[in-house]
């Protein structure tokens, strides 16, 4: 008998990590959505039980993309290849074995959801050894180019937000049937949210009702150059005939809010940490400048926000910017000066484009995705 044929609520578990912003986001937003439907729990194998120094990733990401980016591009161009990864899995699951099965093993659900790409093959292996027949869908929270540690032949259902994804899947030997083009968690809140009066959103949040509002943030780990940017577009909108003023997210980097607060603006300026209330500033926001992190753009996209990417982790975001790119959603602007010019020529008042890229980033959103990737899950249960 089915959990479904016992009219019992579902026990599901989402094995996640507090690497960057994205992957808890992700874990978030599926909760809400099976809100009602299921118990849901979260388990870090890689953060509570794996050992040292494996336990230390999340704590180590942002400052390793932030300051070596060029060798996690390396770490990243490793594990391009499936053999490795699994190679490299293998050597380190004996080690591993004894502290995350302990973990993995105490709990008991129904379902396991997986919003991490280390939180695939070693979750399995432990199922099957411990005979333990557990259906396993693996959400991949990066859409266009997925590092291949995502893709386990084994899972029963991998859910992937675009095309070029599902091929990186294909490619590691997954079954076709087995792999569905549906979207990227978002919170139910941001489909709420759509269609709110700026002005009015401004006003809830304590800024200028009628001043433009420019978006700064780095995700939830603050990663990227956000002093430096922040300062550049402050100066490039000194004296704008649109008076703009800007919101700068820090996420939970407290030595870059504490510097950003000790600035000296040139326009109204609110520095912020780790918010919970997205939705909200996004609905507030004319503009949105950010690195290419996945649950940015698409957030962005369900709010149509249009978007300038600044930043991008080498290798599992390059993808992002070009997609961001050909959908015409947004532009890569590097540099800081063409950062401060592009930002103030958007801003101008007449302007066109920052109304046709709003309407295409409308277009490209996929508001429904968290449900539908809900009842995908669901569904194996069935």
């Amino acid at each position: 008998m089915t959990v479904a044929e016992a009219g019992l609520l579902p026990r599901i578990t989402i094995l996640t990590a507090n690497a960057g912003g994205g992957h808890r986001a992700a874990a978030n937003s599926l909760s809400e959505a099976l809100e009602g439907r299921a118990g849901v729990t979260y388990l870090s194998l890689m953060d509570d039980h794996a050992p040292f120094p494996i336990n230390t990733w999340s704590a180590i990401y942002g400052p390793w993309v932030n300051y070596s980016p060029w060798l996690y591009q390396l770490v990243y161009r490793y594990g391009a290849s499936r053999d490795r990864v699994l190679m490299t899995e293998r050597a380190v699951y004996p080690l591993i074995r004894p502290w995350v099965e302990k973990g993995m093993l105490s709990v008991n659900p129904d379902l396991f959801i997986s919003v991490h790409p280390l939180h695939t093959d070693v979750p399995i292996w432990i199922l099957q050894e411990a005979k333990r027949r557990v259906p396993f869908v693996t959400v991949v929270t990066d859409p266009v180019t997925p590092p291949v540690a995502w893709f386990c032949p084994d899972v029963d259902l991998c859910i992937v937000a675009t095309e070029e994804a599902r091929s990186v899947a294909l490619g590691c030997g997954m079954a076709p049937h087995k792999v569905r083009v549906i979207g990227l968690p978002i919170r139910p809140a941001f489909q709420q949210a759509r269609g709110q009066p700026k002005t009015e959103m401004r006003r809830r949040l304590g800024l200028t009702p009628e001043r433009p509002l420019v978006l700064l943030t780095g995700g939830g780990a603050g990663i990227g150059r956000l002093r430096p940017l922040a300062q550049a577009i402050a100066r490039g909108l000194t004296n704008h005939p649109a008076h703009p003023q800007l919101a700068i997210i820090a996420g939970r980097n407290r030595e870059l809010q504490l510097s950003l607060r000790a600035e000296r603006w040139p326009i109204p300026v609110r520095v912020l940490g780790f918010v919970n209330n997205m939705p909200e500033w996004l609905a507030a926001t004319d503009l949105l400048v950010s690195k290419a992190g996945p649950a940015t753009i698409a957030e962005a996209a369900c709010m149509g926000v249009p978007l300038i990417i600044t930043d991008y982790v080498p290798g599992q975001e390059a993808g992002n910017v070009e997609w961001v790119q050909r959908h015409n959603v947004g532009l890569f602007e590097p540099s800081r000066q063409g950062l401060a010019h592009v930002v103030a020529e958007l801003l101008q008042p007449g302007n066109p484009e920052l109304a046709r890229m709003a309407e295409r980033a409308l277009a490209t959103a996929r508001p429904d995705a968290t449900r539908e990737i809900a009842d995908a899950a669901l569904s194996l249960l069935l």
